[in-house]
Protein backbone atom coordinates (compact mmCIF):
# COMPACT_ATOMS: atom_id res chain seq x y z
CA UNK A 1 0.00 0.00 0.00
CA UNK A 2 1.26 3.47 -0.87
CA UNK A 3 2.09 5.63 2.12
CA UNK A 4 0.66 9.13 1.62
CA UNK A 5 0.45 12.30 3.66
CA UNK A 6 -1.31 15.58 2.98
CA UNK A 7 -0.92 19.27 3.76
CA UNK A 8 -3.60 21.92 3.76
CA UNK A 9 -2.50 25.53 3.46
CA UNK A 10 -4.87 28.47 3.86
CA UNK A 11 -4.62 32.22 4.30
CA UNK A 12 -7.67 32.57 6.55
CA UNK A 13 -8.06 36.39 6.19
CA UNK A 14 -7.75 38.94 8.98
CA UNK A 15 -11.32 40.17 8.52
CA UNK A 16 -12.67 36.78 9.66
CA UNK A 17 -11.19 37.11 13.15
CA UNK A 18 -11.43 40.74 14.24
CA UNK A 19 -14.49 40.12 16.43
CA UNK A 20 -12.86 37.18 18.20
CA UNK A 21 -14.03 33.60 18.43
CA UNK A 22 -17.74 34.49 18.61
CA UNK A 23 -17.45 36.51 15.41
CA UNK A 24 -15.51 33.80 13.57
CA UNK A 25 -18.34 31.27 13.35
CA UNK A 26 -18.12 30.87 9.56
CA UNK A 27 -14.34 30.51 9.63
CA UNK A 28 -14.30 27.85 12.36
CA UNK A 29 -17.17 25.99 10.71
CA UNK A 30 -15.19 25.95 7.45
CA UNK A 31 -12.03 24.76 9.18
CA UNK A 32 -14.08 21.96 10.72
CA UNK A 33 -15.54 21.04 7.32
CA UNK A 34 -12.17 21.04 5.57
CA UNK A 35 -10.40 19.05 8.28
CA UNK A 36 -13.14 16.42 8.44
CA UNK A 37 -13.64 16.12 4.69
CA UNK A 38 -9.98 15.98 3.65
CA UNK A 39 -8.24 14.78 6.84
CA UNK A 40 -4.95 16.63 6.21
CA UNK A 41 -2.03 15.47 8.32
CA UNK A 42 -0.65 18.99 8.53
CA UNK A 43 -2.15 22.47 8.30
CA UNK A 44 -0.32 25.72 7.54
CA UNK A 45 -2.08 29.05 8.04
CA UNK A 46 -1.42 32.72 7.25
CA UNK A 47 -3.10 35.82 8.67
CA UNK A 48 -3.77 34.18 12.01
CA UNK A 49 -4.77 36.77 14.61
CA UNK A 50 -3.86 36.51 18.28
CA UNK A 51 -5.48 38.77 20.83
CA UNK A 52 -2.83 40.57 22.90
CA UNK A 53 -3.98 39.03 26.20
CA UNK A 54 -4.28 35.44 24.90
CA UNK A 55 -1.55 32.83 25.11
CA UNK A 56 -2.40 31.28 21.73
CA UNK A 57 -4.70 32.29 18.86
CA UNK A 58 -8.28 31.06 19.26
CA UNK A 59 -8.03 29.42 15.81
CA UNK A 60 -5.19 27.17 17.02
CA UNK A 61 -7.10 26.47 20.21
CA UNK A 62 -10.02 25.29 18.08
CA UNK A 63 -7.79 23.11 15.89
CA UNK A 64 -6.21 21.55 18.96
CA UNK A 65 -9.29 21.01 21.12
CA UNK A 66 -11.93 20.26 18.48
CA UNK A 67 -10.08 18.78 15.51
CA UNK A 68 -7.15 16.86 16.99
CA UNK A 69 -4.23 19.01 15.81
CA UNK A 70 -2.56 18.78 19.18
CA UNK A 71 0.86 20.01 18.07
CA UNK A 72 1.10 23.55 16.77
CA UNK A 73 3.35 26.57 16.58
CA UNK A 74 2.59 30.24 16.02
CA UNK A 75 4.94 33.05 15.07
CA UNK A 76 4.02 36.74 15.15
CA UNK A 77 4.84 38.70 12.00
CA UNK A 78 3.09 42.02 12.63
CA UNK A 79 0.60 43.97 14.70
CA UNK A 80 -2.71 44.32 12.95
CA UNK A 81 -3.84 47.01 15.37
CA UNK A 82 -3.42 47.86 19.05
CA UNK A 83 -5.24 44.70 20.16
CA UNK A 84 -4.38 42.00 17.61
CA UNK A 85 -1.12 40.44 16.44
CA UNK A 86 -0.93 38.89 12.97
CA UNK A 87 1.11 35.79 12.28
CA UNK A 88 1.59 32.38 10.69
CA UNK A 89 0.94 28.93 12.13
CA UNK A 90 1.77 25.29 11.60
CA UNK A 91 -0.42 22.49 13.03
CA UNK A 92 0.10 18.74 13.11
CA UNK A 93 -1.80 15.72 14.37
CA UNK A 94 1.52 14.02 15.16
CA UNK A 95 4.50 15.12 17.18
CA UNK A 96 6.74 17.84 15.76
CA UNK A 97 10.38 16.99 16.47
CA UNK A 98 11.55 20.61 16.35
CA UNK A 99 10.68 24.04 14.99
CA UNK A 100 13.08 26.79 14.02
CA UNK A 101 12.29 30.38 13.12
CA UNK A 102 14.30 32.28 10.51
CA UNK A 103 14.05 36.08 10.22
CA UNK A 104 13.75 37.08 6.56
CA UNK A 105 13.37 40.87 6.54
CA UNK A 106 12.03 43.84 8.43
CA UNK A 107 8.29 44.31 8.17
CA UNK A 108 8.15 47.76 6.60
CA UNK A 109 4.40 47.39 6.04
CA UNK A 110 3.89 47.24 9.82
CA UNK A 111 6.34 50.09 10.36
CA UNK A 112 4.40 52.31 7.95
CA UNK A 113 1.29 51.74 10.06
CA UNK A 114 3.09 52.73 13.25
CA UNK A 115 4.12 49.28 14.52
CA UNK A 116 7.90 49.02 14.55
CA UNK A 117 10.18 46.14 15.41
CA UNK A 118 8.41 43.31 13.59
CA UNK A 119 10.14 40.91 11.20
CA UNK A 120 8.84 38.63 8.50
CA UNK A 121 9.88 35.08 9.34
CA UNK A 122 9.80 31.53 8.10
CA UNK A 123 9.06 28.72 10.53
CA UNK A 124 10.59 25.35 9.70
CA UNK A 125 9.17 22.21 11.29
CA UNK A 126 11.13 18.96 11.37
CA UNK A 127 9.14 15.73 11.57
CA UNK A 128 9.61 12.03 11.02
CA UNK A 129 6.96 10.12 9.10
CA UNK A 130 5.80 6.71 10.28
CA UNK A 131 8.09 5.22 7.62
CA UNK A 132 11.02 6.97 9.39
CA UNK A 133 11.55 9.34 6.48
CA UNK A 134 12.58 12.83 7.59
CA UNK A 135 10.38 15.70 6.46
CA UNK A 136 10.81 19.46 6.66
CA UNK A 137 7.80 21.78 6.31
CA UNK A 138 8.34 25.53 6.06
CA UNK A 139 5.48 28.02 6.47
CA UNK A 140 5.94 31.68 5.61
CA UNK A 141 4.07 34.78 4.47
CA UNK A 142 5.96 37.10 2.15
CA UNK A 143 5.70 40.89 2.22
CA UNK A 144 2.65 42.19 0.32
CA UNK A 145 3.50 44.32 -2.72
CA UNK A 146 0.91 47.04 -2.14
CA UNK A 147 1.68 49.85 -1.68
CA UNK A 148 4.57 49.32 -4.10
CA UNK A 149 6.98 51.64 -2.30
CA UNK A 150 10.76 51.29 -2.25
CA UNK A 151 10.90 50.05 1.34
CA UNK A 152 8.13 47.48 0.91
CA UNK A 153 9.51 46.13 -2.38
CA UNK A 154 12.96 46.06 -0.84
CA UNK A 155 11.77 44.01 2.13
CA UNK A 156 9.85 41.67 -0.17
CA UNK A 157 12.89 40.88 -2.28
CA UNK A 158 15.23 40.70 0.73
CA UNK A 159 12.84 38.22 2.28
CA UNK A 160 12.52 35.99 -0.77
CA UNK A 161 16.30 36.11 -1.26
CA UNK A 162 16.89 34.89 2.30
CA UNK A 163 14.20 32.26 1.87
CA UNK A 164 15.93 31.04 -1.29
CA UNK A 165 19.23 30.83 0.59
CA UNK A 166 17.52 28.79 3.32
CA UNK A 167 16.02 26.36 0.81
CA UNK A 168 19.37 25.97 -0.96
CA UNK A 169 21.16 25.21 2.32
CA UNK A 170 22.17 21.64 3.04
CA UNK A 171 19.58 21.31 5.81
CA UNK A 172 16.59 22.16 3.58
CA UNK A 173 17.63 21.19 0.06
CA UNK A 174 16.08 17.72 0.39
CA UNK A 175 12.68 16.36 1.58
CA UNK A 176 11.36 19.87 2.22
CA UNK A 177 7.92 21.34 1.55
CA UNK A 178 7.41 25.10 1.50
CA UNK A 179 3.92 26.60 1.78
CA UNK A 180 2.64 30.13 2.09
CA UNK A 181 1.06 33.23 0.65
CA UNK A 182 4.08 34.42 -1.31
CA UNK A 183 2.36 37.61 -2.51
CA UNK A 184 3.74 37.00 -5.99
CA UNK A 185 1.59 36.47 -9.09
CA UNK A 186 2.89 34.01 -11.68
CA UNK A 187 4.59 36.64 -13.85
CA UNK A 188 6.27 38.50 -10.99
CA UNK A 189 9.83 39.56 -12.00
CA UNK A 190 12.66 38.20 -9.83
CA UNK A 191 10.13 35.85 -8.24
CA UNK A 192 10.80 33.28 -5.55
CA UNK A 193 9.52 30.70 -8.01
CA UNK A 194 12.39 31.57 -10.35
CA UNK A 195 14.92 31.55 -7.53
CA UNK A 196 13.88 28.03 -6.49
CA UNK A 197 13.33 26.52 -9.96
CA UNK A 198 16.59 24.56 -9.78
CA UNK A 199 15.73 22.79 -6.51
CA UNK A 200 11.94 22.80 -6.12
CA UNK A 201 8.76 21.92 -7.98
CA UNK A 202 5.78 24.20 -7.48
CA UNK A 203 1.98 24.28 -7.75
CA UNK A 204 -0.58 27.07 -7.48
CA UNK A 205 -4.00 27.94 -8.90
CA UNK A 206 -5.16 28.88 -12.40
CA UNK A 207 -7.03 31.82 -13.91
CA UNK A 208 -10.37 30.02 -13.62
CA UNK A 209 -9.59 28.63 -10.16
CA UNK A 210 -7.36 31.25 -8.53
CA UNK A 211 -6.05 31.19 -4.99
CA UNK A 212 -7.03 34.84 -4.32
CA UNK A 213 -10.08 36.89 -5.28
CA UNK A 214 -10.66 40.50 -4.23
CA UNK A 215 -12.77 40.51 -1.04
CA UNK A 216 -13.76 36.88 -1.75
CA UNK A 217 -16.10 37.89 -4.59
CA UNK A 218 -16.75 34.86 -6.78
CA UNK A 219 -16.96 36.66 -10.13
CA UNK A 220 -14.47 39.49 -9.63
CA UNK A 221 -11.91 40.08 -12.41
CA UNK A 222 -9.42 41.01 -9.66
CA UNK A 223 -7.88 37.61 -9.08
CA UNK A 224 -4.35 36.28 -8.65
CA UNK A 225 -2.44 33.15 -7.73
CA UNK A 226 -0.49 34.24 -4.68
CA UNK A 227 -0.45 31.02 -2.65
CA UNK A 228 2.02 28.24 -3.45
CA UNK A 229 3.10 24.75 -2.54
CA UNK A 230 6.77 23.97 -3.23
CA UNK A 231 8.54 20.65 -2.70
CA UNK A 232 12.12 19.50 -3.15
CA UNK A 233 13.12 17.92 -6.44
CA UNK A 234 15.46 15.78 -4.36
CA UNK A 235 12.79 14.00 -2.31
CA UNK A 236 11.70 10.58 -1.16
CA UNK A 237 8.15 11.61 -2.08
CA UNK A 238 6.28 13.03 -5.07
CA UNK A 239 3.12 15.10 -5.48
CA UNK A 240 0.24 12.68 -5.98
CA UNK A 241 -2.61 15.20 -6.04
CA UNK A 242 -3.11 18.96 -5.80
CA UNK A 243 -6.34 20.93 -5.42
CA UNK A 244 -7.42 24.53 -4.93
CA UNK A 245 -10.44 23.85 -2.75
CA UNK A 246 -13.78 25.56 -3.19
CA UNK A 247 -14.42 27.95 -0.31
CA UNK A 248 -15.73 31.51 -0.07
CA UNK A 249 -15.05 32.20 3.60
CA UNK A 250 -11.69 33.92 2.96
CA UNK A 251 -10.39 36.04 0.10
CA UNK A 252 -7.88 33.20 -0.35
CA UNK A 253 -8.85 29.63 -1.15
CA UNK A 254 -7.31 26.65 0.65
CA UNK A 255 -4.69 24.50 -1.10
CA UNK A 256 -4.52 20.76 -0.52
CA UNK A 257 -1.41 18.82 -1.55
CA UNK A 258 -1.15 15.04 -1.18
CA UNK A 259 2.25 13.37 -1.40
CA UNK A 260 3.23 9.71 -1.78
CA UNK A 261 6.52 8.04 -0.93
CA UNK A 262 8.39 6.98 -4.07
CA UNK A 263 9.99 3.82 -2.73
CA UNK A 264 6.72 2.25 -1.65
CA UNK A 265 4.86 3.14 -4.82
CA UNK A 266 7.36 1.74 -7.29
Amino acid sequence: MTMTFSILFWNIWLDNQLHGKKGATHLLFELDRLANQYQPDFIGLNEVLKYKHDDIPFVLEFLKDQLGYAHNHYTTLSAHDDNWFDGAAFCSRDKIDSIKEFPLSKNSYATRRGYEGFNLQAMAAHLQLTTRHDLGIIVTHAMPLIPATTDILGDHYRGTHKLSQLIHSQEYSRNTILIGDMNEPRLMPRSLRGKLADVMHTETGSFFNPTWRHNAHRLTPLRCNLDYVYWSKDSDFYLKDFKVLSSNVSDHRPLLATFALKAQDE
